[in-house]
């Protein structure tokens, strides 16, 4: 789905003039145009430094051309059927195709009598190999991660969904410098309509330059000003074949370390990586306390507040006298203790974050023990509010994404807000607020908290983890063909009448 763009001229000279003129090779010192004569005509080599493998230019093209006698048909189908050995060597008409894939590192090829050129792909920059996934461990599963390179991206994931159903489409994005994707879905189990809105919403993009995924998904997402996101990235190829095998898409990006599933609702950043790996058993413990986790991190501390301030009727007589007695030494109020504990809170997180590797986790832990010792120990806060901002920060910390775990806490934030201001009738409205605005959440048009609200026909996959042999059906988002589902390994098959 490359745009087109101003036509390369029949004219040899014309056409090497203005491939100069469009990749400014007199000014970029990287940008080479190698010429040569081969079958007694002029031509030219056209490449980047760095990114085309100088060896494959010199063995699979420039000698082949050179040994060469001239053909007494068509040249261009000669050179590329006859000549040079290469994987892929494409034909391209115009100066915008041209330019957009010398940049990616490949090599465009014009000869004098040859309309238009020919581009081989001899790409040899240098890339980061596959690694472990740096936010998305696991104790059980596999262990590789995507990286910058969209064909080792692509790879990875063909390599686990091997099948010629799996479709890749490539897409550029990007007026003024394009960006290379790859759309990838399943072609039996993603609904039509779902491939068509995506590719149209990629084609509607109109900015100069897609700087990462994260800009992509903005300009993507149904609800811009929504807290949580309309789709799911991650950096492990088994997760985005499993949204692939559910009928999503998937859209991997050129120097990006993840890839992004669409659509996606809340229960695809709810769930974990490694759940389906492990018993059923032991995945649905892990999403009960990652449910309890969340729950504590968004509704603890407006709680203890509104319980504290305003209705301490609720509380038993012990717990009260204790919380009143540990904050008469205090000078701020409750209030203010309790939000600026949580902005304390946040700037470690955020400075730990932001310092190379294992210096972080020393510094959040270090700045926690003194600072929170120091506090209390000068009557600047109560015990009882380093014990709720903790709990909270560990339960925040269950959430499996990054996006999830920052909305938990702006929501924590507002409801705390809310809570000071009058309690309970105030903190209730709001939270309800809150969910009325999930409820109403959609991405690419299909309901955010679906299959649960509104209720669709889906696997026993949701909430809790069930045994795998519960699923007899595929999911909500993929077409209505009903999956035969797994069987057991000693359940009998059933007889045909």
């Amino acid at each position: 789905m490359e745009k087109e763009g101003q036509k390369l001229p029949e004219d040899y000279a014309a056409r090497l003039r203005l491939l100069r003129e469009r990749s400014h090779a007199m000014e970029s010192e990287d940008v080479v145009i190698r010429p040569f004569r081969a079958m007694g005509r002029e031509g030219a080599l056209l490449y980047v430094d760095g990114l085309a493998r100088s060896e494959d230019m010199e063995r699979f093209i420039l000698k082949p051309l050179l040994a060469a006698s001239a053909p007494e048909k068509d040249i261009r189908d000669h050179i590329r059927m006859s000549l040079l050995p290469l994987a892929s060597v494409t034909v391209a008409e115009d100066a915008d195709q041209v330019l957009t894939r010398v940049f990616s590192g490949d090599a465009a090829l014009i000869l004098s009598a040859m309309p238009g050129a020919l581009i081989a792909d001899v790409k040899g920059f240098a890339h980061r190999a596959v690694g472990q996934p740096v936010n998305e461990s696991v104790v059980a599963g596999p262990h590789e991660g995507f990286t910058e390179s969209l064909r080792d991206n692509v790879v990875l994931i063909r390599r686990m969904l091997r099948t010629p159903d799996l479709i890749s489409e490539e897409i550029t994005v990007g007026d003024e410098v394009p960006t290379r994707l790859c759309l990838m879905y399943r072609r039996s189990v993603i609904q039509r309509d779902t491939v068509d809105e995506v590719r149209r919403r990629l084609r509607l993009i109109r900015v100069d330059y897609v700087s990462s995924l994260g800009m992509l998904e903005q300009l993507m997402e149904d609800h811009p000003f929504s807290l949580l996101p309309q789709a799911a990235a991650t950096e492990r190829p088994d997760r985005a074949v499993s949204f692939l095998n559910e009928g999503q898409a998937v859209i991997v990006m050129e120097n990006a370390p993840q890839v992004l599933a669409l659509p996606a609702g809340f229960w695809h950043l709810f769930h974990a990586p490694d759940d389906t790996a492990l018993r059923w058993q032991y995945g649905a413990f892990l999403r009960f306390l990652r449910l309890i986790g969340m729950g504590l991190a968004l509704l603890l501390p407006g709680v203890f507040l509104a319980l504290t301030v305003f209705h301490p009727e609720g509380m038993s007589l012990s717990l009260l006298t204790s919380v009143v007695e540990s904050q008469a030494r205090v000078p701020l109020t409750l209030f203010a203790s309790l939000l600026l504990m949580l902005f304390i809170f946040s700037l470690i997180n955020e400075a730990a974050s932001r310092v190379p590797g294992a210096m972080g986790a020393s510094l959040s832990i270090v700045s926690g023990l003194i600072l929170g010792q120091a506090a209390v120990e000068a009557d600047l806060f109560s015990p009882l509010i380093l014990i709720v901002v903790a709990l909270s920060g560990l339960g925040s910390y269950t959430a499996p994404t990054h996006a999830l775990t920052l909305a938990l806490r702006i929501c924590q934030l507002a409801l705390v807000l809310g809570a000071g201001l009058g309690g309970y009738l105030s903190m209730i409205p709001l939270l309800f607020v809150f969910l009325l605005r999930l409820m109403n959440l959609t991405s690419l048009g299909f309901p955010y908290f679906a299959p649960i609200a509104p209720k669709r026909i889906a696997n026993p996959d949701t909430l809790l983890r069930l045994p795998v042999w519960t699923r007899r059906t595929r999911g909500p988002l993929a077409r209505e063909t009903p999956s035969p589902g797994p069987m057991r390994g000693w359940e009998k098959p059933k007889e045909e009448k």
